[in-house]
């Protein structure tokens, strides 16, 4: 039998009780622009952004809502097709609860070097310097060179995420990605942050062994479906 509902608090907590506390469903859904949700036994489907037409599920039953063209499905069995939307890209979702650690970064706010340290080094990178988002660079400095850097990145769910962490090559191996990671997550700590989140590709082992390693958790593994492209 299914309920339904159109209160996001409501909803949420379906997510709580289905995935835990400060699941994927609550990083990604903001209260003004939610289009509602239903749920059975063990499968739940959020419409995240009604105008968009996106939503996510996740369940032995997830798929598409009739009205969503966009869509995050958590362990699909669907594979590169679901009724008449394709697969564009699958991932992982982390999150971890921070914590004070004895680790320490740097506010980066030099926009030419963090550029140019993601232009060499990351260039697949989600978030850059003068993005939209409520964003702050952190970075660790071997004297004066930017050798690894993180942006703090606030969505509009209000939850944080960690993205476009980045290490200069020549630097690499030293451990600089772990001293990112850790100080960001004191950080955040220290801002008042509660959770922090991250998404890496499902290939990109090297990665999720850093994560794994900082203490996140992989809650979601999401294949991203969307209509065929012209």
């Amino acid at each position: 039998m299914f309920e339904t509902t159109e209160n996001p608090v409501h909803a949420l907590s379906w997510a709580t009780s289905l995935y835990g506390e400060a699941s994927p469903f609550h990083f990604f859904t903001v209260p003004e622009r939610f289009g509602g949700a239903k749920r059975d036994d063990d499968t739940i489907w959020l419409t995240i952004e009604r105008e968009e037409g996106f939503g996510i599920s996740a369940g032995p039953a997830a798929g598409p809502l009739p009205p969503w063209r966009t869509c995050l499905i958590v362990d699909s069995t669907h594979g590169d097709r679901v009724e008449e939307l394709r697969l564009r890209s699958t991932w992982d979702f982390y999150t971890r609860r921070t914590e004070p650690l004895r680790a320490e970064v740097a506010v980066v706010t030099d926009a030419p070097a963090i550029t140019a340290l993601l232009e060499r080094d990351a260039p697949r990178s989600s978030v850059w310097p003068g993005s939209e988002s409520n964003v702050t660079w952190y970075g660790v400095y071997d004297d004066t060179t930017l050798c690894g850097v993180a942006a703090l990145t606030q969505w509009r769910s209000g939850y944080y995420v960690v993205s476009s962490v980045a290490t200069a090559s020549e630097y690499r191996g030293r451990g600089v990605a772990r001293r990112v990671m850790r100080g960001v997550v004191s950080a955040a700590h220290a801002r008042g942050v509660e959770w922090l989140g991250l998404g890496v590709a499902h290939t990109n082992h090297v990665a999720q062994r850093l994560y794994r390693d900082t203490g996140f958790t992989e809650r979601a593994r999401f294949s991203r479906y969307g209509l065929p492209e012209d």
